[in-house]
């Protein structure tokens, strides 16, 4: 994927995820590998309105190709799964309300409900809130990371998948959203009740999880 098609599938996924209730509008950032450095999306923009030219170009060290432009208040994060991280290719992460509700309600999906999810995600852990945009974000995110997780929510502050490219870590993103959906509604219902360890780890084996 060259540069442009790059540039468009950042800004699309952002798009999508506005249309799709995901974000309000200058939530979630998005960000993929480009060549030695990486496109990210802009900070303080309306990412249901996101065009591809407004996507940052950043050098390998975080650093804009261009001064004038402002990636993510987020990037720290995003740098530091990249750096423990090199089969990862994209990040998405999203203000995904039922996500997120789960994590203020301090309920968790590390304990997985729906086969799909464990096919998808595996196990989804849950990070314990630290002051967004800061450092302690992405020192808070590192040792699941290093595990090798392929998504996590952040307390209080929404989901966040990552993937070979930005397709699967957009599509990743909304299987967690909608396995929270499903578990929010269970927990209404009377209760959501994990599948047994037993049952994860035939699972974990079919998928590779």
């Amino acid at each position: 994927m060259d540069e442009s098609q790059l540039r468009e599938a950042l800004a699309s996924a952002m798009r999508h995820l506005y249309d799709r209730g995901h974000n309000a509008p200058g939530d979630g950032n998005a960000s993929a590998r480009l060549g030695e450095g990486f496109l990210c999306t802009p900070t303080a923009t309306h990412k249901g309105r996101l065009s591809a030219s407004q996507l940052v170009r950043l050098r390998a060290d975080g650093s804009p190709v261009d001064p004038s432009q402002r990636a993510s208040s987020e990037l720290k994060m995003h740098l530091a799964i990249y750096s423990a991280r090199p089969d990862v290719g994209a990040i998405v992460h999203a203000h995904s309300p039922h996500a997120t509700a789960l994590s203020v309600a301090g309920l968790s999906l590390e304990r997985p409900t729906l086969p799909e999810a464990v096919a998808a995600l595996g196990r989804v852990p849950t990070i314990p809130y630290a002051s967004p945009t800061t450092s302690d974000v992405a020192l808070a995110v590192d040792p699941v990371v290093a595990a090798g997780a392929r998504g996590f929510i952040l307390e209080r502050h929404g989901p966040v998948c990552l993937g070979a490219g930005v397709d699967d870590a957009l599509t990743r993103l909304e299987v967690l959203e909608h396995t929270a959906r499903i578990t929010w509604l269970a927990h209404v219902a009377g209760g959501a009740a994990p599948l047994p360890d037993d049952e994860i780890s035939r699972l974990s084996t079919l998928f590779g999880a």
